[in-house]
């Protein structure tokens, strides 16, 4: 009963590892593995407003199955001190990879010295 019982804790954790978001690089960036040749078709329009104090994520497409689909963007409030950097699509070998947009913090320049 008891080996019964790890046993399935530890396939209840290897089905969660094998769907969890692989890390790329030192970055803490999650992004996605996708194994396609093709390309995603090309971003389609949306029509974004101007919001004070939120920033417009824009939409991508992801793979569900053997299709594309497309998610929608949305707007995220700002947080102060930081810049979004855009979730893309990048090149491994014959896979494509989504890293996901993120937060980072603004970079800031110190200039010491005479004027």
């Amino acid at each position: 009963m008891r080996s019964q019982k790890l046993l399935s804790v530890l396939l209840a954790a290897g089905a969660a590892l094998s769907v969890a978001p692989v890390l790329s690089g030192c970055t803490g960036r999650a992004s996605y593995v996708v194994e396609t040749e093709t390309e995603p078709p090309p971003p389609l329009y949306e029509r974004v407003s101007y919001r004070p104090g939120f920033i417009w994520v824009q939409g991508h497409w992801a793979r569900s199955g053997s299709h594309w689909s497309w998610r929608d963007g949305h707007y995220e409030r700002e947080r102060v001190g930081y810049i979004y950097e855009h979730g893309r699509w990048d090149h491994r070998g014959r896979s494509r990879v989504w890293v996901e947009g993120q937060w980072r913090p603004r970079a800031s320049v110190t200039i010491q010295g005479r004027i």
